[in-house]
């Protein structure tokens, strides 16, 4: 290839790169007054039955309508569903607008498709996301979620990670809770936040605590005033906790687990599906998700003291490896 024509094509390559961080969306729309919500962690039953039915009989929610992948390109008004009191992953900044790390990712992501997509916020509590999605209040979740099998019941998520979340133990400074294998004892009360994953994890490790399912900052304060003896929080809360109660501070150890989150969207919609699933690997491999998580999580955790990790390529990751040994 000649030299000319070398940098033409670097240029062109270039110019698709930066294309999606000089798109302006032309309207995020206002935010519709919903009930109901983001991360819900457990189905009930009747729910988990009705969309159990309907795979088994070989159907989906989207069997009967465009895939959202047609509607975003075709310029329809998409509702986008998000809690936005969980900063720095999603939250509205000072002039009102969605901001945050996941909910930012996702506007990229859509505006990759169409440029010109016209995006409604729908604020949606915390504990209901998924049933709220299912019922078709909204058309696909503006944050990412671990894809518990009870969610996938009723939607469906990416196959590829927006975000690792590292879960930490805040225990309060007054408690007799030292270790995390302290924790799984009769008498000893944790606080999660209701709809979960932290919740339905600590349920499986820790049996035989009393568990004190609340929302985001009642559980901390629930931990802060001594009423629990910890709190299990996502580590991009940590440090907002740490400044804000003096009584709390980051059980000695390693995160208790990690978790896989990405978006999701309806049952059966798999051009969507596929669609994401490209761009978040391409985005991946080039760099955007670990260098955004890096701005905007990783540092303020690891200044409390957490490690954080942002997504990056495996492939690269292991030539790199490779190249190295």
């Amino acid at each position: 290839m000649d030299r000319e024509l070398q940098r033409r094509v670097e240029e062109q390559h270039e110019d698709l790169e930066d294309g999606v961080s000089r798109r302006k969306f032309l309207s995020r729309g206002a935010a519709a007054v919903g009930g109901l919500a983001l991360l819900t962690a457990a189905c009930t039953d009747d729910e988990g039955t009705a969309a159990g039915a309907t795979l088994a009989a070989g159907q989906s929610d989207n069997s009967s309508s465009a895939s959202l992948f047609d509607r975003v390109r075709d310029g329809d008004t998409i509702k986008v569903g998000a809690d936005l009191t969980f900063p720095p992953l999603q939250f509205r900044d000072e002039a009102g607008e969605p901001g945050g790390y996941s909910v930012e990712l996702a506007q990229e992501m859509l505006s990759a498709l169409n440029p010109d997509v016209t995006l409604e916020y729908v604020d949606v509590p915390f504990g209901e996301l998924f049933g709220s999605l299912a019922a078709g209040r909204f058309d696909i979740s503006a944050i990412a979620a671990t894809n518990l099998p009870s969610r996938a019941q009723q939607v469906m998520f990416a196959s590829e990670p927006v975000l690792i979340e590292n879960n930490i133990i805040l225990r309060n400074t007054d408690s007799s809770i030292n270790n995390v294998n302290q924790l799984d004892a009769s008498g000893v009360r944790l606080a999660v936040l209701a709809g979960s994953a932290q919740e339905a994890s600590a349920r499986q490790l820790f049996p035989s605590a009393e568990l004190v399912s609340l929302e985001q900052q009642p559980a901390v304060q629930e931990a802060a005033t001594g009423r629990a003896d910890a709190v299990l929080l996502g580590e991009f809360n940590v440090l907002a906790a740490l400044n804000e109660n003096s009584s709390l501070e980051v059980l000695a150890g390693p995160p208790l687990f990690a978790d896989i989150n990405t978006w999701f969207m309806p049952l059966g919609d798999f051009r969507m599906q596929a669609w994401i699933d490209n761009w978040l690997r391409y985005s991946t491999i080039r760099g955007r998700l670990s260098s955004f998580w890096i701005e905007r999580v990783a540092n303020d955790a690891r200044e409390a003291g957490v490690p954080s990790v942002p997504v990056y390529s495996p492939w690269l990751g292991a030539a790199t490896a490779l190249d190295q040994a």
